[in-house]
């Protein structure tokens, strides 16, 4: 079976953790500071935290944004869940806005007619879907016209370019931006995640709250008869001055991340030559939209988007993914939009407020993109795809006739 997306692990990544684990610290050790700077210097962000997964990111965000009861936190519905959850987890509103339907990323249009329709809009998480960026720049100016902070959700877009061709999180357009190192993402950790930002502040509010709220650093401790003798820090002495979680990532996965960043620059290049492939092979089958063609150059290209046609095509989508399956090729669908799940729904969301999103979500299926890919597994999906489209068309023809 070719699965939609999978890691790669070579025995670089392999020697790389072996290392660790050999060595005295498997977790809060110089791994996760030295995998920080790495991440930090290659987007061109001032500071980056590494916490335990993408999910953790964004709830961290929300907290050092001080985003709570009361604040509406508005993203796109074609996102994975953590999105939104993010919002509920610090007792905030999720709220949603249309995408646009050629990018798949957030319209702007239906931003700002967001801000106009909705009160107490107090974040804005735009994500780079399938690891095309947003147009950020333009976000980034509806949102502070409004008042409103931006967390980018770029999960997919590790090594992913703006417009201007700089890298995505260097936190230009937002106060911070949030990466996921899933296995089927661009590198793999197993499970970790990272924040970039420039904002100082913001930097030691996210360092608290990955670790129990809690420090030990002598020049932010509060009770000083307490942590302090004759003037000396006392070296047992730690304070909790929030109410934080245990969101670090360990040694062992950063390990695991720092040896997969080294090949980074390859995973991306191959990912970029099997979308073009595909582009190049279903170009003017009627059936088959390709979305996010124009902008290749900037995307990481996490996922690789078809729109199908199903009712065209003679197949139900279901029916599609279970004869794709049958030939060896995995697929899916990204995504179901956030609304549409049960516990959403019991929220009063109600479906038909966000057409564009609606409608992409009838026609999509993801197909198989990864570094590790042949090119024979390539031509096997190619093959499979051209071959269900073309021979369905066919035979619902001959039907008619």
């Amino acid at each position: 079976m070719i699965p939609y997306g999978r890691h790669h692990i070579d025995e670089d990544d392999v020697q790389a953790v072996a290392e660790v684990m050999r060595g005295e610290l498997i977790t809060q050790g110089p791994q996760a500071a030295a995998f920080e700077r790495l991440v930090a210097d290659y987007v061109g962000a001032r500071y980056a935290v590494s916490v335990a997964n993408g999910t953790a990111a964004l709830h961290l965000a929300c907290l050092a944004l001080g985003l709570g009861p009361g604040d509406t936190v508005l993203t796109t519905p074609n996102t994975f869940l953590a999105s939104a959850n993010c919002a509920l987890y610090v007792g905030a509103r999720p709220a949603f806005s249309d995408i646009d339907p050629e990018t798949l990323n957030l319209g702007l249009q239906a931003l700002r007619d967001a801000f106009r329709t909705q009160a107490g809009i107090k974040a804005v998480i735009p994500v780079h879907f399938a690891g095309l960026p947003c147009d950020m720049a333009a976000i980034s100016e509806i949102a502070r016209a409004n008042g409103a902070s931006v967390i980018e959700d770029a999960c997919h877009a590790l090594g992913a370019h703006y417009a201007d061709g700089s890298r995505v999180g260097n936190c230009r357009y937002a106060d911070m931006c949030t990466f996921s190192f899933h296995p089927v993402k661009l590198i793999a950790a197993g499970e970790g995640g990272m924040v970039t930002t420039n904002d100082e502040s913001l930097y030691r509010k996210l360092l608290l709250l990955r670790n129990h709220g809690m420090t030990k650093v002598p020049s932010d401790f509060v009770e000083e008869t307490q942590g302090f003798e004759q003037g000396e820090p006392n070296p047992w002495y730690y304070e909790m001055q929030a109410l934080g979680l245990n969101y670090r990532m360990t040694d062992i996965q950063c390990a695991l991340a720092i040896s997969q960043f080294k090949k980074l620059d390859r995973f991306l290049s191959r990912r970029l030559e099997i979308a073009r492939r595909y582009d190049a092979a279903f170009e003017g089958m009627e059936a088959i939209v390709l979305p996010q063609q124009r902008d290749r150059e900037r995307s990481a290209h996490h996922l690789y988007i078809t729109r199908m046609d199903f009712r065209r095509i003679g197949l139900t989508r279901g029916q599609m993914m279970l004869a794709l399956r049958e030939r060896g090729i995995g697929s899916q669908v990204h995504y179901i939009p956030v609304p549409y799940q049960p516990y959403y729904r019991q929220k009063g969301l109600a479906q038909g407020s966000w057409p564009h999103a609606e409608h992409y979500y009838r026609e999509a299926l993801t197909i198989p993109l990864y570094f590790g890919m042949s090119d024979a597994n390539v031509a096997t999906v190619i093959t499979g795809v051209t071959d269900l489209v073309s021979g369905a068309q066919r035979r619902a023809l001959s039907a008619s006739g």
